[in-house]
């Protein structure tokens, strides 16, 4: 792997039973650059961002995400202790929160750090309420998730994987379950995020987002990257006709 990636993913193929998901991809991603990564539903996006931090387990190949790589393939047992230290180098952010009911926002955002890094109650609530006060939520702290919209809850759950002081940021469709005057909210967060030079994968469908925030956009169709470029490129000129047609519905709805 070059030292100036922070993600490296070499021919990783996903396999569900006889469906061939993720069908030999590579490619990297340096630090501070945010990818967004575009496709139709069921093209495997998702499945490609889970497979980064081994949420689902990839039939073959290579993944290395600051520095902890990990090879899979039949045959081979990955190396366990690697694939935790690749998991806290990654936040992730997921489509439907995820928040535990039973938890106000602060224990949300804390009970990572006292469970898996083993840190002291007394010394997570000042990095918990960091994170919350950067989402906008300080005030929420003492509420519960059933007392919070759509999109407070995923700013509590992007507070939650930022506490954890990740070196990359992972976004599975972060505002697909929110209503649409909700997504702002959200979308202000990340490109903050983005701003800070944080290292960001975002698998999305808002296009004004991937067009004004990203580094990079792929396309994902059928489990392969069709196409890999600037923002500008994919929307203005993409050199793929897949692209084209995934895109031309899009911007006229989205105003692009």
């Amino acid at each position: 792997m070059n030292d100036k990636h922070i993600i490296h993913v070499e021919d990783l193929h996903k396999w569900f039973g006889l469906l061939h998901v993720i069908r030999g991809v590579s490619f990297s991603v340096v630090p501070r650059e945010v990818v967004v990564v575009i496709g139709r539903s069921g093209s495997g996006k998702s499945t490609l961002l889970r497979c980064l931090n081994f949420l689902e387990s990839p039939s073959s190949g290579v993944i290395s995400v600051a520095g902890h790589e990990v090879t899979t393939g039949p045959g081979l047992k990955p190396d366990g202790k690697k694939i935790i230290d690749l998991r806290l180098s990654t936040g992730m952010v997921f489509q439907e929160f995820n928040l535990f009911p039973h938890m106000t926002s602060i224990q949300n955002v804390i009970e990572g750090l006292i469970t898996v890094k083993g840190v002291k109650k007394d010394a997570a609530i000042p990095i918990g309420e960091k994170y919350l006060d950067k989402v906008g939520l300080l005030e929420k702290r003492d509420v519960h998730p059933i007392r919070l919209s759509g999109g407070q809850k995923q700013r509590v759950a992007i507070a939650r994987a930022l506490a954890m002081e990740p070196q990359v940021m992972l976004f599975d469709e972060p505002t697909s379950a929110l209503d649409p005057e909700l997504i702002g909210e959200v979308l202000d967060v990340m490109k903050q995020l983005a701003y800070e030079g944080t290292t960001m994968m975002v698998v999305s469908h808002e296009m004004g987002f991937a067009r004004d925030v990203s580094d990079r956009i792929i396309f994902f169709d059928e489990g392969l990257i069709v196409e890999d470029g600037p923002p500008e490129q994919i929307f203005n000129n993409p050199h793929d006709e897949r692209t084209r047609l995934f895109l031309e519905p899009l911007r006229k709805a989205q105003h692009l």
